[in-house]
C-alpha cells in the first residue's frame, strides 16, 4: 500500500519504448477501420471523432512532444488517405487542427502535473530532511533532560553538553585530513560512555556501502570475526539505513559465528549518507533493553551529521570546495529554472578581526545557524578578509531580510559586535535559474572586492 511520496516510484520508459507505444496507438484507429470499416477507415462519418484517440492517449502518457508526434501522424496518414483515395472524402481541414489541438493540450496538461509532481516531490524531501534533523534534536534534548534530572545532585553532565563538545574536536582538524581515522576512537569511546557498551569496534562505510574488514578503532578487545561484511545483521543495517538489534529468529543463524552481534549502529547523517558502522558484541544485560538500543541509533544519527559538517568544513582543497558548493548551487538553480523552486543565496564579507572578535569565531557562528539542507562555503577575500557563502535552500528573496536580522541580533547579542559599524558586509542573490552557478558566486565576489580593503 502506498502510503507516502517515496513509495509512487514512477519510471518513464525507455525512448525507443515510448516512440513504439506513441506509432501504435496512432495506428490503431486507421488500422480497425481499414480491417473492419472499409467503406470509411478513418470513421468520418462516424459520432465519435475516433482519430483523436491515439493523440489523445500518447499525449496523456507521454507529454506535449509525443502527443503532438501523435498528432501530426495522423493528419499524415489524413492526407496520404485523402491524396491517394483510400478515403472517398477531401481533407476535413476542422477535423485535422481538431487533432493536432487534442494531442497539445494533452501533451500539455500532462508536462504541467508532471513539474508539479516533482515540484512537491523535492518539497517533501526537504521537509523530510528538516523533520528528520528536528527529530533527532529533540530525542537528544529529551535523554539530556531525563540525565540532567537524575544525576544532576551528583554529577551535572548531560547528554547536549557531549555532544557539543564532541563537535568541537572536530572542528579543529585541518583540510587534507582524514576526520573519520583520526576520530574514530574519540567516536567510539563516547558511543560507549553513553550506551554502557563493554565491548565493539567501528567500521568505515565506503562510497559504495561496502564495510572495510579492519576497524577503525575497537574497545573491549579486538573483534574475533575477520569479515563482518557478510554478517545479516550488518547487511540489513545498511539496507535499512537504521539501527539492527538481535532477534530471537536470527539466533539460531548466528550461534555458530565466533563472536554474535548484540547490535548494529550506523553512524548517519540526515541526507542518508552512511560514514561508519559500530557493532556491539558485549554490554550489560539490563542495559540491553528497547530505551538504550534507541538511544544508541539517535546517536548514531547525530554523530553522523558532525561528520557530515566537518568533511564540509575541511575539503581536501580549496579546489574541491568550490566545486562542491557549486554543484549544490547548480542542483538549485536547475530546480528554480524547471520548477519555480526559488532559492537563496547569501554572503558574509567578513574582516580579520571585529574588535576583540577574530574571523574564526564569526565562520564558527555562521556554520552553527545552517539548517539541515544550507550549505557553507568559505574563501578568502585579500588578505586580510574572508568571504562565506551560504545556500538556503527553499527559501524566497524575503527570507534574507529575518536571516539577516537573526544574524545581528546573534552577533549582538553573543560578541557585543554591531554590524553597522563592524565592517560586516551582507550580500544576497536570488537563485531563480536565470543565471548559472558560477556567474551568481562571481557576481558577489566582485561586489566583495569593491568594499575589502586594498
Amino acid at each position: 500500500m502506498v502510503t507516502q511520496i517515496e513509495d509512487v516510484n514512477y519510471q518513464v520508459p525507455p525512448i525507443w519504448v515510448r516512440m513504439l507505444e506513441t506509432a501504435v496507438l496512432t495506428l490503431l484507429v486507421p488500422l480497425a477501420g481499414w480491417l473492419f470499416n472499409a467503406d470509411d477507415p478513418l470513421f468520418y462519418a462516424s459520432s465519435f471523432a475516433w482519430l483523436i484517440l491515439g493523440p489523445l492517449l500518447a499525449g496523456l502518457r507521454y507529454g506535449f512532444l509525443f502527443g503532438f508526434a501523435s498528432a501530426l501522424l495522423t493528419v499524415a496518414i489524413m492526407m496520404v488517405a485523402s491524396g491517394t483515395g483510400w478515403a472517398e472524402t477531401d481533407l476535413p481541414i476542422e477535423y485535422a487542427i481538431g487533432v493536432l489541438l487534442t494531442g497539445m493540450v494533452a501533451g500539455e496538461f500532462t508536462d504541467i502535473w508532471r513539474r508539479r509532481i516533482t515540484q512537491m516531490k523535492i518539497i517533501n524531501e526537504y521537509q523530510g530532511t528538516r523533520l528528520e534533523e528536528f527529530v533527532r534534536n529533540f530525542h537528544v534534548l529529551r535523554v539530556s533532560h531525563d540525565q540532567l534530572a537524575e544525576r544532576l545532585a551528583a554529577n551535572p553532565h548531560n547528554l547536549r553538553d557531549v555532544l557539543l563538545a564532541l563537535a568541537e574536536r572536530f572542528d579543529v582538524v585541518e583540510p587534507g585530513d582524514d576526520i573519520l581515522t583520526e576520530r574514530a576512537s574519540d567516536l567510539l569511546s563516547f558511543i560507549s560512555h553513553e550506551g554502557r557498551v563493554e565491548q565493539g569496534a567501528l567500521y568505515r562505510v565506503d562510497e559504495h556501502e561496502r564495510v572495510e574488514r579492519e576497524p577503525l578503532a575497537f574497545i573491549g578487545g579486538r573483534p574475533l570475526d575477520q569479515d563482518i561484511a557478510g554478517d545479516p545483521m550488518v547487511q540489513a543495517c545498511l539496507e535499512q539505513r537504521s539501527m539492527i538489534s538481535l532477534k530471537s529468529e536470527m539466533e539460531e543463524e548466528l550461534q555458530n559465528r565466533a563472536q554474535p552481534l548484540l547490535a548494529v549502529i550506523p553512524l548517519i547523517d540526515v541526507n542518508d549518507k552512511i560514514w561508519a558502522i559500530v557493532t556491539v558484541t558485549e554490554m550489560p544485560f539490563v542495559e540491553f533493553e528497547r530505551g538504550n538500543l534507541h538511544l544508541l541509533s539517535v546517536l548514531g544519527g547525530n554523530l553522523g551529521d558532525i561528520i557530515t559538517e566537518a568533511y564540509e568544513r575541511t575539503p581536501a582543497d580549496a579546489e574541491l570546495a568550490r566545486f562542491q558548493f557549486e554543484q549544490r548551487l547548480k542542483r538549485w538553480s536547475r530546480y528554480a529554472a524547471r520548477y519555480k523552486l526559488n532559492s537563496l543565496l547569501v554572503a558574509f564579507e567578513v574582516p580579520s578581526h571585529i574588535g576583540n572578535v577574530g574571523s574564526e569565531t564569526l565562520t564558527d557562528l555562521i556554520y552553527e545557524q545552517l539548517r539541515a539542507l544550507d550549505y557553507a562555503w568559505t574563501t578568502n577575500l585579500g588578505s586580510n578578509s574572508r568571504l562565506i557563502y551560504v545556500l538556503m535552500p527553499l527559501t524566497p528573496e524575503r527570507g534574507s531580510a529575518a536571516y539577516r536580522e537573526r544574524m545581528t541580533l546573534l552577533l549582538n547579542e553573543r560578541f557585543g559586535v554591531d554590524v553597522a559599524e563592524s565592517g560586516l558586509v551582507f550580500h544576497q542573490r536570488n537563485v531563480d535559474g536565470k543565471q548559472s552557478a558560477a556567474n551568481l558566486v562571481a557576481g558577489i565576489r566582485r561586489q566583495a572586492e569593491q568594499h575589502a580593503p586594498a
